[in-house]
C-alpha cells in the first residue's frame, strides 16, 4: 500500500510559532531558506512526530521543543506536530504528536494510542522509524559511505526487516544447540549411567558389607564411649567426693591458720615492747660501756702504775726480809753467840765447880803429907835437873807442835769459811741464773705479747679506721639514697597484682633457673629522658619474661596455667628470629643526637641482648618529633622512628602517641629505681649495722693500746731488772769460784804439810818423854814405892793429867769464852737495823705511793664498778629481757612453725585441692571431649535426662576458662543411661584392668577403624538406593535421549525455517541493491565508466559477518571508501540511499542539504545548474527568519511549480524516476 505524505501541521514547535501547515506536498518538493531560517527545524518536526527519541531532537527533554522554551519564555504549555497521510484509495490518516510537559501523546486520527500502535500503524504504511527509510539528515550522506562492512551489514537487516527474525534466530539457534547439547549430554548421561549401573551393583556389595562393619563399629564404638564415660563420672563422683572433703580440710586449716596469725600478732605485740625496752637498755648498756672504756685506760694505767709499785714494793720487801733475815740472823746469832757464851761460862763454871768437889775427893785419897809434898819437890827439881836438856828439847818440840796445831785449826777454820762462801756464791748464782733466767723469759713472752697485741692494735685500727672511712661513704650514700627517695615519693604500696606479678618471677625463677626475669627489671635507660621513648617502642615487652628456651617457656605457661594465674608474654632465646642492627643506622650525623634505641639501654646480664634486640629492632630515638618525622621518611627509605616524648613513626606511615599514658608507663622505670634504692639501702644499713659494731671496738682498741702500754712498762722495769741481775751475775762469777776453789786446794795442801810435820814432832816429843820418864823413874822410884804407884808418873797423870785436863779444859773454855766474846763484839759491831730501817723507809715511800694509787684506784674501781654494777644490772635486765625475747622469739618462732607448718599444711591442701580440682577439671574436660567426640562420630548415646544438642562444639578462646565452666555446667545436666552397657564392663575397680580394658575395646575399635579405611573412599551405604534410582534413572534417560533427540531434530527444523526466512529477506534486500546501486552510481557520476558494487562476506548467512561496498570513481584506479573525495563519497552514498529507497519505497523521502559533503568542483555545478535543479521540482516550499528580538520564529511560504512548463530536457537521473519521488534541496548557498 503506496500513499503519500499530504501535509504537516505544526503547533508551537520550536521556531514555528502557533499553528501552521505545511503543504500539501507534491511528488517532488523542495525547501528552500536561507541559513538558520528553520529548515532543520522542519525535519526535527517530521522526526518528532513520526516516533523519534528526544536525544536525536538537538535538545535534553521534551518541554524544550515548545517554542520560546530556548530563551526560557514558552508561549504554550503544550505543542504538537501532525502528518497527514493520503493514501492510493485517497484516504487521509492523521498521526499526531503531542508535548505536555516533559512528556508526549500519541493520537491517531485525534484518538490516543499507545506509542507501539502507532509504530504499528506507521509500519503499515511502509514507514520504519528504527531504519528511517524516509529521512536524510545533514551529514548522513556521508556517515553512509563511511560506514564500516558490519554497519551496512545492519543496515541492511535493517531495510530487509531480517533484523526482525535476529532475536528469533538467535533464539532458535540456541534452543537449537541447546537441544543438541541436551542431545549430546543425554547421551553422555546415558553411557554414564550404564557405567554407573555397573558400579551400583558393585557399591552395593561393598556398601553391605561395609555396614556390616559400621555396624559393629558403631557397637563397639558406643560400648567404648559409654565404657569410658561410665568410669570417667565414677572418677568424677570420687573426685568431687574428695574435693568437699579437701575444701572441708582446707576451711578448717583456714581457720586455725587465723587463730595462729591472731597469736602471732599478740606476739609481735608484745615482741615489739620487749624489743623497745631491750634497745633502751642497750643505749643504757652504751652508755656505761662508753663510761666504762673512757676510765677503764685510766684505771688500767693506774693498775700498771701500782703493778710497778708493787713490784718495787715486793722487791723491797724481798730486801727487808733479806735484811730482816739477816738482822735476825744477826740477833740470832749474837743471841746464840750469848747464849754460847753464856753457856761456856755456865760449862765453865760447872766443871770448875766439879773440879773443886772431884778434887776435894781425889785429894781425900792421894793427899800427901808435907814431906812427901817437899820430897817430892825436891825430887822434882833434881829431875829437873838431870832431865834440863831433854825438857828444853821437849819445850821446843811441844812449842813447834803447838804452832802448827794454831796454824792447822786456823787453816781449818779459814777452810771452812771459803766452803761457806763458795757455798753460798754458788747458791746466789744460781738463784740469779734462775732469775736471769725467768726474766728472759717474761721479757720474751712479753716482747710476743706486745707484738701480738700491737699486730691486734693495728688491725683492729685499720678495721677501724676502714670503718670510719667506710662509715662516712655509707652516711653520704644513704643520705643521697634518702634524698632521691625523698624527691621519688617513695612512701607507695605495693599493688596486690605487682606483687602476685614479682611473687610469679620469684617461683619462677625459683622452679625453672633458665628464667632470666622480666625485660624491664633487667635493662634500664642510659638516661631519664630516653625513658618515655623506650617505654613506647618497647610495648607490650616491657613484662615480657625472657627464658632461654620455648620448652621452658612452654613449662613455665603450664605451670601458671596449673595455678591459674594472668597470662604473660614469653620471650624465649633460641625461638626469636631477630634482623640484624642496620650498622649505618649509627652513622646518621643530622640531625643531631639520633640513637638505635638499644644503643640507649643498659642491660645486664649479657645475654638478653637478642631478646631486646627483638623488641626494639632497628628503631632509632631522635629528640624532636620533627626529627623523627624527618628520619622516618625523608632519609631515605623508611625508618621506624620515637621522639623523647613517645611520639612513634612507623614505617606502615601510622603515626601514634599517648603522652599521658606513656608518661604513666615510663614511671615504672622510676619505681624499678626506687625499688633497686630500697634494696640498696636496706643492704647498706646492714652494712652499717656491721660497720657500727667494728667502730665499737674503739673501746677495745684503747683496752690492747693499755695494755700495750702496761706491758711495755714492765717490760722496761723487768729489763732493768735484767740487767741488775746481770751485773750480779758478773760480779758473782765463776771465777770467784774457781779462785775459791783453788784456795781450797792450796789450804788443804799447806794442811796435809803441817800434819805430816806435826807427827814429826810429835814422833820426836814421844821419844824426848821417854827419855826424860827414864829419868824421872829413877829419880822417883823410892818415893813411888813409898806412895804405893808404879812410877811417878802415875800420880802425875792423875794429878797433873786432872790438873792439865783441868788446865786444858779451862784453857778450851777460856779460848770458847774468847772466841764467843771476839764473835759476839763482832756481831754486836754490825748494823743491821740501818739495812731495816732503810728498806723500811722505801717501803713507806713505795707504800705512800701505793695508798695514793690505790686510793685512785679504787676511786676509779668504785666508778667503773658503779658503771659496771649499772651495766650488769641493764645486762642483767637486758638478759631477762633478752631471756624473755628469746622466749617470746622461742614461742613466736613456734607460732611461726606451727604457722608455717599450717601454711604448709594450707599450701598442701590448696595443692591438694588444686590437684583435685585439675583432676576434677581434667575429667570434666575428659567428658566434654567424649561428649563432643561422640556427638562428632554421630553416636546417639542413651540418655535419661538432657540432650545430645546441650554438648558444645566449641568455645571462646578468649575466655576458655569461664567458657568451659559454662560448658560444664551445662553438661552436668546430661544424664547417661548406662543400662545399655555390659554388667560386666561395669564391675572394675582397679584402675589398671580398667585401663586394660579399655585399651583393649580401643584395639577392636581401631582393628574395626583400620578394617574400614582399607575401603577405597566412603563406600556409598544407600547403594542398593542408589542401584534402584540408577536403573530408573537409566529408563529415563533412555525416555530423555530419546524426547532430546527428537526435540533436537524439530529445533533444527525450526532454526532452518527461520534461517532461511531471514537469509531470503536479506538476500532479496542484498540481491535488489546489488542489481540496482551500479546503473545508480553510474547514473549520478554520468560516466559509465564509474562502477560502485555490494559483495558479502560470508555467502552461507552474509546478515552474520560484513557487507563490503566499493566503488570506483570515474577515470581513477580502485581505492577504498575513505580514501575517495567528499564528492565521491556523497555520490556513492546518494547511490546507496536510491537503491534502498529503490527497494522498500516509503511514502515520502526526506533529504536535508544532500549537497553539504560535495567538493568544490560538485558544488560549483549544482550552482551553475541551480535553476534547472529547481525547475525539476513540482513545488517548492521557502523558509525564512522572522526574529522576534529574542527568540527565532520561521515563515513558511508555499510555491506549486506545476503551473510552470517543464523546459529541461534531459532527466536528472538515467530511467524513470519514482513517481512518489519528494526532494527537500537546501543549497548551503543561495
Amino acid at each position: 500500500m503506496v500513499g503519500r505524505l499530504q501535509r504537516i501541521e505544526i503547533e508551537n514547535f520550536k521556531s514555528y510559532k502557533g499553528f501552521q501547515i505545511i503543504g500539501p506536498f507534491k511528488d517532488f518538493t523542495s525547501v528552500i531558506g536561507p541559513n538558520g531560517s528553520g529548515k532543520s527545524n522542519l525535519m526535527d518536526a517530521l522526526s518528532f512526530v513520526l516516533g523519534d527519541q528526544t536525544r536525536h531532537l538537538r535538545v535534553k527533554k521534551l518541554s524544550e521543543l515548545i517554542h520560546g522554551a530556548v530563551v526560557e519564555r514558552p508561549v504554550a504549555k503544550s505543542a504538537f506536530v501532525a502528518v497527514v497521510y493520503e493514501s492510493e484509495d485517497k484516504q487521509e490518516t492523521r498521526f499526531s504528536r503531542h508535548i505536555h510537559g516533559n512528556t508526549s501523546e500519541y493520537k491517531i486520527n485525534n484518538s490516543t494510542v499507545r506509542a507501539e500502535e502507532y509504530s504499528a500503524a506507521l509500519e503499515k504504511i511502509q514507514i520504519f522509524m528504527k531504519g528511517k527509510n524516509f529521512l536524510v539528515f545533514q551529514g548522513a550522506v556521508e556517515a553512509i559511505a563511511l560506514k564500516n562492512p558490519k554497519e551496512r551489514c545492519q543496515m541492511l537487516e535493517e531495510l530487509s526487516k531480517s533484523i526482525e527474525l535476529k532475536e528469533e534466530y538467535d533464539n532458535a539457534k540456541a534452543e537449537m544447540e541447546q537441544a543438541e547439547l541436551e542431545t549430546q549430554t543425554t547421551y553422555n548421561k546415558k553411557k554414564g549411567m550404564v557405567a554407573e549401573r555397573k558400579e551400583a551393583k558393585m557399591e552395593k556389595e561393598e556398601a553391605e558389607k561395609f555396614k556390616r562393619l559400621k555396624q559393629e563399629y558403631s557397637a563397639k564404638q558406643m560400648d567404648l564411649m559409654q565404657f569410658k564415660l561410665y568410669y570417667n563420672e565414677q572418677e568424677i563422683r570420687t573426685v568431687k567426693g574428695e574435693l568437699e572433703s579437701k575444701e572441708k580440710n582446707l576451711q578448717k586449716e583456714h581457720a586455725a591458720r587465723a587463730e595462729i596469725e591472731e597469736e602471732m600478732k599478740a606476739k609481735k605485740k608484745e615482741q615489739a615492747k620487749l624489743q623497745r625496752e631491750a634497745g633502751q637498755l642497750e643505749q643504757e648498756i652504751k652508755k656505761a660501756e662508753f663510761k666504762i672504756n673512757k676510765k677503764k685506760p685510766d684505771h688500767i694505767r693506774c693498775k700498771e702504775r701500782m703493778r710497778h709499785l708493787q713490784d718495787k714494793c715486793n722487791d723491797c720487801k724481798k730486801s727487808l726480809e733479806n735484811a730482816r733475815l739477816a738482822n735476825t740472823a744477826h740477833v740470832q746469832e749474837t743471841s746464840h753467840l750469848e747464849a754460847e757464851l753464856r753457856k761456856v761460862q755456865s760449862l765453865r763454871d760447872d766443871w770448875e765447880q766439879r773440879q773443886s768437889q772431884q778434887y776435894v775427893s781425889q785429894g781425900k785419897d792421894l793427899q800427901l803429907a808435907d814431906s812427901q809434898v817437899q820430897e817430892y819437890n825436891r825430887l822434882k827439881q833434881q829431875v829437873a835437873i838431870e832431865t834440863a836438856g831433854i825438857q828444853a828439847r821437849l819445850d821446843d818440840h811441844e812449842r813447834e807442835y803447838r804452832e802448827d796445831k794454831d796454824s792447822y785449826d786456823a787453816m781449818v777454820r779459814h777452810k771452812n769459811d771459803i766452803v761457806s762462801s763458795y757455798k753460798r756464791k754458788e747458791t746466789e748464782l744460781s738463784e740469779n741464773q734462775k732469775r736471769l733466767s725467768k726474766l728472759e723469759e717474761y721479757i720474751s713472752s712479753s716482747r710476743q705479747q706486745i707484738h701480738e697485741l700491737r699486730q691486734l692494735a693495728e688491725r683492729l685500727t685499720e678495721e677501724i679506721n676502714t670503718a670510719n672511712e667506710r662509715l662516712e661513704k655509707l652516711q653520704q650514700e644513704l643520705a643521697e639514697i634518702d634524698r632521691q627517695l625523698g624527691d621519688a615519693s617513695v612512701e607507695r604500696t605495693e599493688s596486690s597484682r605487682a606483687q602476685r606479678k614479682r611473687e610469679l618471677i620469684e617461683n619462677l625463677k625459683r622452679l625453672f633457673p633458665s628464667v632470666s626475669g622480666r625485660l624491664l627489671e633487667m635493662c634500664e635507660p642510659s638516661h631519664r629522658k630516653y625513658q618515655v621513648a623506650i617505654t613506647k617502642v618497647l610495648g607490650k615487652y616491657m613484662d615480657a619474661i625472657v627464658v632461654d628456651s620455648e620448652s621452658t617457656a612452654k613449662d613455665c605457661i603450664t605451670y601458671m596455667k596449673e595455678q591459674r594465674l594472668e597470662p604473660e608474654t614469653f620471650l624465649p632465646l633460641d625461638y626469636l628470629d631477630v634482623a640484624p642492627i642496620d650498622e649505618k643506622l649509627r652513622g646518621i650525623k643530622s640531625p643531631e643526637n639520633v640513637h638505635l634505641v638499644i644503643d640507649v639501654i643498659h642491660f645486664d646480664p649479657p645475654t638478653i641482648k637478642k631478646a631486646l634486640q627483638f623488641a626494639c629492632g632497628n628503631a632509632l630515638v631522635c629528640e624532636t618529633v620533627e626529627d623523627a618525622r624527618y628520619v622516618a621518611y625523608k632519609t631515605g627509605g623508611r625508618k621506624k622512628t620515637v621522639s623523647l616524648d613517645g611520639t612513634l613513626f612507623q614505617k606502615s606511615g601510622v603515626i601514634s602517641g599517648g603522652a599521658s599514658e606513656l608518661r604513666a608507663r615510663a614511671r615504672r622505670w622510676d619505681e624499678k629505681q626506687v625499688a633497686n634504692l630500697k634494696n640498696k639501702k636496706e643492704k647498706l644499713q646492714a652494712e652499717l649495722k656491721d660497720l657500727m659494731k667494728i667502730k665499737r671496738k674503739e673501746a677495745e682498741l684503747k683496752n690492747v693500746q693499755s695494755s700495750i702500754q702496761g706491758l711495755e712498762t714492765r717490760l722496761k722495769y723487768t729489763e732493768k731488772d735484767r740487767d741488775t741481775t746481770e751485773q750480779k751475775l758478773k760480779q758473782s762469777n765463776e771465777a770467784d769460784l774457781t779462785d775459791m776453789g783453788g784456795e781450797l786446794n792450796k789450804i788443804d795442801g799447806e794442811a796435809a804439810k803441817l800434819q805430816i810435820r806435826m807427827q814429826q814432832i810429835h814422833n820426836l816429843i814421844e821419844a824426848e818423854r821417854e827419855k826424860l820418864n827414864g829419868v824421872e823413874d829413877t829419880v822417883f822410884r823410892d818415893f813411888c814405892a813409898q806412895i804405893g804407884v808404879d812410877n811417878i808418873r802415875l800420880y802425875e797423870e792423875r794429878e797433873l793429867r786432872v790438873a792439865q785436863d783441868r788446865d786444858k779444859r779451862r784453857m778450851e773454855y777460856q779460848q770458847q769464852i774468847q772466841k764467843l766474846t771476839n764473835q759476839l763484839e763482832y756481831e754486836r759491831s754490825r748494823d743491821t737495823e740501818a739495812a731495816i730501817r732503810r728498806w723500811e723507809e722505801l717501803l713507806q715511800e713505795e707504800r705512800g705511793q701505793m695508798e695514793s694509787l690505790r686510793a685512785e684506784e679504787q676511786k676509779l674501781k668504785e666508778q667503773i664498778e658503779q658503771e659496771e654494777a649499772k651495766k650488769k644490772t641493764s645486762e642483767s635486765k637486758l638478759k631477762t629481757s633478752r631471756s624473755q625475747l628469746e622466749k617470746l622469739e622461742e614461742e613466736f618462732g613456734e607460732v611461726r612453725r606451727r604457722l608455717g607448718l599450717k601454711q604448709k599444711e594450707i599450701t598442701r591442701c590448696q595443692k591438694e585441692l588444686t590437684q583435685c580440682e585439675s583432676r576434677l577439671e581434667t575429667k570434666r574436660s575428659q567428658r566434654h571431649s567424649l561428649l563432643r567426640q561422640a556427638k562428632m562420630d554421630g553416636l546417639e548415646l542413651p540418655l535419661r535426662q538432657g540432650s545430645m544438642d546441650d554438648i558444645e562444639d566449641e568455645y571462646d578462646e578468649e575466655n576458655v576458662q569461664a567458657e568451659s565452666q559454662t560448658i560444664y555446667a551445662k553438661e552436668e545436666g546430661i544424664v547417661i543411661d548406662f543400662r545399655g552397657l555390659d554388667k560386666s564392663l561395669r564391675k572394675f575397680e582397679d584402675p589398671k584392668v580398667i585401663q586394660s580394658k579399655a585399651d583393649s575395646l580401643r584395639k577392636e575399635v581401631d582393628t574395626l577403624g583400620a578394617q574400614l579405611q582399607n575401603f577405597a573412599g566412603v563406600p556409598n551405604l544407600r547403594a542398593s538406593d542408589k542401584l534402584t534410582t540408577v536403573e530408573a534413572e537409566l529408563r529415563e534417560t533412555e525416555l530423555g535421549f530419546e524426547e532430546a533427540r527428537k526435540k533436537a531434530k524439530r529445533a533444527k527444523a525450526t532454526f532452518e525455517s527461520i534461517k532461511r526466512r531471514r537469509y531470503e529477506r536479506f538476500m532479496t534486500c542484498f540481491n535488489s541493491l546489488a542489481d540496482s546501486i551500479d546503473p545508480l552510481y553510474k547514473s549520478l557520476s554520468r560516466n559509465s565508466g564509474a562502477q560502485a558494487s555490494l559483495l558479502p562476506s560470508n555467502m552461507e548467512e552474509p546478515y552474520l559477518d560484513e557487507v563490503q561496498f566499493q566503488c570506483v570513481a570515474p577515470g581513477k584506479r580502485f581505492q577504498q571508501m575513505d580514501s575517495l573525495s567528499g564528492g565521491e563519497k556523497t555520490l556513492a552514498s546518494l547511490a546507496l540511499l536510491f537503491a534502498m529507497h529503490k527497494y522498500n519505497p516509503a511514502p515520502f523521502f526526506f533529504l536535508d542539504e544532500v549537497d553539504a559533503a560535495l567538493d568544490n568542483t560538485n558544488i560549483v555545478i549544482v550552482i551553475s545548474l541551480k535553476e534547472e535543479f529547481y525547475g525539476r521540482s513540482d513545488a517548492l516550499i521557502g523558509i525564512c527568519p522572522d526574529n522576534d528580538n529574542s527568540c527565532l520564529v520561521s515563515r513558511v511560504f508555499t510555491l506549486d511549480l506545476s503551473a510552470y512548463p517543464d523546459t529541461m530536457q534531459e532527466p536528472l537521473v538515467h530511467g524513470q524516476p519514482p513517481q512518489q519521488q519528494q526532494q527537500q534541496a537546501t543549497p548551503s548557498k543561495v
